[in-house]
């Protein structure tokens, strides 16, 4: 099973390679997309995986603080859980984060290609 750390240090990886902007070369834009659907089913994989991460660490605040945790009302049982699984929280929102900008990245690219596409046919046509 991969870590937390573990998956930290890909999604930086990956937010890296987001952060990065094309060129207006259609090619590239081609290209992004193959690697932007790539990472895009890799994010899904690590969010999943970080969940079930998340998940343990939530059981074992629970099985750990059981005594504490009777005695606190749910409204502070939920922040408490929460502030002793921040780190778990952060990857998960990171990742939903990064996958979702692929989508976006994606919609993107395919909008500039097409209208690559486009100025390329009026220029072959003369206008």
């Amino acid at each position: 099973m991969i870590t937390l750390e573990q998956l930290q240090q890909e999604a930086g990886q990956i937010q890296s390679f987001l952060e990065i902007t094309v060129s207006e070369d259609p090619n590239e834009m081609v290209s992004r997309l193959s690697d932007l659907s790539v990472y895009m089913a890799r994010t899904g994989k690590m969010l999943a995986d970080a969940q079930h991460i998340r998940d343990k660490a939530i059981a074992n605040v629970y099985a750990e603080s059981i005594r504490l945790i009777e005695k606190m009302p749910a409204t502070v049982t939920r922040k408490f859980v929460e502030s002793q699984t921040a780190n778990e929280n952060h990857i998960v929102t990171w990742l939903e984060r990064l996958n979702r900008s692929c989508t976006h990245q994606s919609e993107n690219l395919r909008t500039q290609v097409s209208f690559a596409k486009q100025q390329l046919e009026m220029t072959r046509s003369g206008y």
